[in-house]
């Protein structure tokens, strides 16, 4: 079992390894720089220095000094016993300061500039001005030219360090610390979307194994309650698959009883009873024969079917339905085969499901719209009606069983079953439901299916 830690200790530890690692960092600085001076990379600040004071201890202030004669180094400038320059090395601001240096009747030889210092020697025809700087340089030329001051250099190779030391150190807490949130995530997310058949992986943090075992406790009540809402619904839907064959017979007998009765001689009161039972009674049947459906069980077996022999049926169906209120149908498709593998009686259900929703909504002479496309991947229909459209609720319940929105509450025929029925055969055949209101106006509705539909 893994050790597990709190989160104050996790980030005491990397604290701790943060400072030795600091302190790891400074310490190779330093081993660079001791060998950088060990190996003559660098030259200290005060090797000039030398040079200069035991040069200038060997003169006698009498022989005429020579520019080869100065100490590596070293700048000069010389100048005649009246103040004149005759030769120099010096930047303009440095020959300033030699040329008041030289000019001077102080007895003062030495001047301080920064970390420039400037010497006056004087012999009997000559006065020298020497000009050194008290900071580490490179040996090398080279280098010298690209890192003036080595110093510097240094400061900021080790300030470079530090931040590449603190940066390495928090990236990898940091990833550990996401690898146990990861986990912790993953089991969150595979709860919120009810896929419960998975371990819970335990992490190395304390709290975080807390928050686990909140879930695992969630996740055993949610599948525990899942199971049982499961077993509920389908209960319920043998129950009403049961209500409704118990109905049907005695409802049979009612309707034949009253057409029956049609054909008889009835006065004008009893042949407007028994068209009032006639009428009312085959809504019932059709709310039964919905009921029916919902609980009818999906075939995803494939069979060859004319699917444009269907849809011409299912464009029919919508002149024939539509009658009473003339409507027309236009049926447009693309890229569609004669037939095609599909589940034959399921897209039976789908089709009818539609042409009735479709009859339902379409206003007096209006236009019913059917479309049909087959992709390399999918295989689309779409029905589209002149009616009212969806309103804001109906886009997302109008799917759910016996949902009735305000504008087909007054509708007799509208049980809320047609297209909780569509949504139910499309995702068992690994398909979508798509409810939106047309740009044209009216609703459309599009159902979407994958060619592989036994996936």
């Amino acid at each position: 079992m893994k050790k597990e830690i709190s989160l104050n200790r996790y980030f005491m530890i990397f604290l701790a390894h943060s400072v030795f690692s600091l302190v790891c960092t400074g310490i190779l600085w330093a081993g660079i720089l001791y060998a950088a001076s060990l190996l003559n990379i660098i030259i200290p600040a005060n090797t000039v220095e030398r040079s200069v004071s035991a040069w200038r201890a060997t003169l006698d202030g009498h022989s005429a000094i020579r520019p080869e004669d100065i100490p590596s180094g070293a700048d000069y400038a010389f100048f005649n016993k009246d103040g004149m320059i005759l030769q120099s090395t010096l930047d303009k601001d440095g020959l300033k300061t030699a040329g008041r240096l030289a000019s001077s009747t102080e007895k003062d030889y030495i001047r301080r500039a920064g970390t420039d210092i400037f010497l006056r020697i004087d012999t009997d025809t000559q006065c020298l001005v020497v000009s050194y700087r008290l900071i580490a340089r490179f040996a090398s030329p080279v280098l010298q030219r690209i890192f003036p001051n080595a110093e510097l250099s240094f400061l900021i190779l080790l300030l470079f360090l530090l931040i590449a030391d603190i940066i390495f150190i928090s990236l990898k807490y940091a990833r550990r610390l996401n690898r146990e949130l990861q986990k912790l995530a993953n089991a969150a997310r595979r709860v919120g979307e009810q896929t419960l058949d998975f371990n819970v992986q335990r992490t190395g943090l304390l709290e975080f194994n807390r928050i686990l075992d909140s879930l695992e406790h969630l996740k055993t009540d949610l599948q525990s309650s899942l199971t049982e809402q499961w077993a509920m619904e389908q209960q319920k839907k043998q129950q009403l698959t049961a209500l409704a064959h118990d109905i049907k017979t005695p409802l049979t007998i009612v309707r034949g009883n009253a057409e029956l009765l049609l054909e008889t001689g009835l006065t004008e009161e009893q042949h407007e009873y028994a068209a009032f039972i006639l009428e009312h009674s085959g809504q019932i049947q059709r709310y039964v024969t919905g009921m029916m459906e919902i609980s009818k069980p999906v075939n995803i077996s494939g069979d060859v079917c004319e699917l444009r022999k269907l849809l011409d049926i299912m464009a029919e169906n919508i002149e024939s339905l539509g009658k009473r209120k003339h409507l027309s149908c236009r049926l447009l498709t693309r890229n569609l085969p004669d037939s095609l593998s599909v589940p034959r009686e399921e897209f039976q259900r789908i089709l009818d499901n539609l042409t009735d929703n479709a009859v339902q909504y379409s206003p007096e002479g209006g236009t019913v719209f059917l479309y049909a496309e087959l992709s390399e991947e999918h295989l689309l229909f779409r029905i589209r009606d002149e009616g009212k459209g969806f309103s804001g609720e109906a886009l997302s319940l109008a799917a759910t069983e016996f949902y009735r929105s305000d504008q087909s509450r007054g509708s007799r025929e509208h049980f809320g079953l047609g297209l909780s029925i569509v949504k139910q055969i499309a995702t068992a055949l690994g398909g979508t439901l798509t409810l939106e209101n047309a740009p044209e106006g009216g609703a459309l509705v599009t159902v979407c299916f994958p060619l592989d539909m036994s996936s």
